[in-house]
């Protein structure tokens, strides 16, 4: 399939095209990976469909035939500016761009071959997988650094949560 970066496009498969990413890491530092790739649609068409499907995202969708999350509406920032219902913003693309780049030789959906597996030890060679947390040696699917691009935009689970009495 090819890729379609149509935004609100019943078939679009991606949020970038392959020219805004060859724009994107001309002015990367460290980007030469992206360089080597032939083919960088499949790579920019996961990575969008990664953050919609991981992703908790604010607001709801603009259209019911929209095929991608975004645009969406009743979306506001932190500042309270509202982003338009027919704009991508600008942190979405840059998250693409770092996911695709994150998976460039790499699938970090994989179930990790090591998981349950504290340590392995054959005779003088012993293996561990993360000494931290032993079932966690597999990357997160959504880097910490893209969630932290696209922070303003999505619903953020977990934490402490505190209750105040009046």
């Amino acid at each position: 399939m090819a890729l379609n970066a149509i935004l609100g496009d019943a078939f679009a498969n991606s949020y970038v095209t392959a020219a805004e990413a060859e724009v994107y890491f001309e002015d990367r530092m460290h980007s030469s990976a992206w360089d080597t790739v032939d083919d960088g649609d499949p790579l920019l068409i996961s990575a969008s469909q990664m953050l919609d499907w991981y992703v908790k995202w604010k607001g709801d969708k603009a259209t019911a035939a929209q095929a991608r999350q975004w645009p969406r509406t009743d979306v506001t920032r932190p500042d309270g500016t509202e982003i338009d219902e027919d704009a991508l913003p600008p942190e979405v693309k840059i998250a693409v761009y770092e996911l695709a780049f994150m998976n460039i030789g790499a699938d970090r959906t994989a179930e990790d071959p090591l998981a349950g597996i504290g340590q392995l030890k054959a005779g003088s060679l012993m293996i561990k997988a993360g000494a931290e947390k032993p079932n966690q040696t597999n990357p997160k699917v959504i880097p910490s650094h893209v969630y932290q691009i696209i922070s303003d935009l999505y619903i953020k689970s977990g934490g402490t949560v505190w209750l105040d009495r009046a």
